[in-house]
């Protein structure tokens, strides 16, 4: 299978190095000198699931030189969706898929109202893993799994397709049915647990070691949960408890690419992840206060980074 990677991070790296280790055809779009170093070195990966090298890797700072493929893995961060989104029309061909992978919870929608909801597809990923140097990936999580399935809901023969596909990479991969309550569960628990994360500045064990944290963890937890149902999205009833759970299990010194970013003074997922809770809730009605006070501390900074970075 054709398949284009646009966003080479931590995500789309990883992932990618996987399906071109498997013998997919793979065209990683990167940049700067990023793009430099795997024309240079190959794509290189240093997994807990084993290191490899993508020698003589494809790779493309120009969608239009690429052309259309079968499969787009769409992993940009949530603030470059509606540009990149525009970018990658040259790789869009009659049967081509899109799978977004990002950690905010409308990123499909967003890419559907610029390129055709008909080529969307809905998408989740569960992945620790970072750009540790230009061609360099550092992968960091036992688990590597994606979700996906059709917006509108059953499952078709496309769907089925790239989950093949990325399971022969050896990828965790779950094909659904109803992928919108997969998205709101990962974003109960990512802009949740980033934005906790954020404002500690903590890693997940000294994170969840702490009681009061986890009380205000569990708190944003509960009102993402209330306001995927004032969404329409019915979800598990022991989801807090499972995300919470989850966190538990995390590596003592795991956080996400959010957290990071604030950490570092980047400009970051706030907006699609705190933000948009606090946004939505206050639209539907729904009491948001954890995530309201998160988006609102977090603020300041974000828009000194994004100044900076302009």
């Amino acid at each position: 299978m054709r398949i284009a990677i646009m966003g080479t991070g931590g995500v789309g790296g990883y992932f990618g190095g996987l399906l071109a280790q498997a013998g997919e055809d793979v065209i990683f779009i990167a940049r700067g000198e990023h793009q430099r170093a795997i024309q240079s070195q190959g794509l290189r990966v240093k997994s807990v699931h084993g290191d490899f090298t993508i020698r003589d890797a494809q790779v493309s700072d120009d969608p239009a030189t690429v052309g259309p493929v079968d499969l787009v893995l769409f992993a940009t961060k949530t603030y470059h969706i509606d540009a990149a989104a525009a970018q990658i029309s040259p790789l869009i061909g009659p049967s081509t898929v899109v799978l977004p992978l990002q950690n905010g919870v409308d990123a499909s929608e967003r890419m559907a109202a610029v390129i055709g909801e008909a080529f969307v597809l809905g998408g989740a990923c569960w992945l620790v893993s970072t750009v540790e140097e230009p061609g360099l990936i550092r992968q960091r999580s036992q688990f590597r799994r994606i979700a996906l399935g059709e917006l509108a809901g059953p499952i078709t023969p496309r769907v089925e397709a790239a989950a093949q596909v990325l399971r022969r990479a050896g990828i965790t991969v779950e094909v659904s049915a109803n992928i919108n309550k997969i998205r709101w569960t990962k974003f109960l628990f990512i802009a949740s647990y980033s934005g906790v994360g954020a404002v500690a500045r903590a890693p997940a064990g000294e994170l969840m070691a702490c009681a009061e944290t986890r009380v205000i963890l569990e708190q944003a937890m509960i009102e993402a949960k209330a306001l995927a149902e004032a969404s329409g999205v019915q979800l598990d009833e022991d989801v807090v408890a499972q995300a919470m759970a989850f966190c538990d299990n995390l590596a003592p010194d795991a956080t996400t690419s959010m957290q990071r970013d604030i950490m570092e003074g980047k400009p970051s997922e706030l907006e699609a992840q705190n933000g948009y809770i606090a946004l939505h809730g206050a639209e539907l009605g729904v009491p948001v206060p954890a995530h309201t006070f998160l988006y609102s501390v977090l603020l300041p900074q974000e828009h000194r980074a994004r100044e900076q970075h302009r």
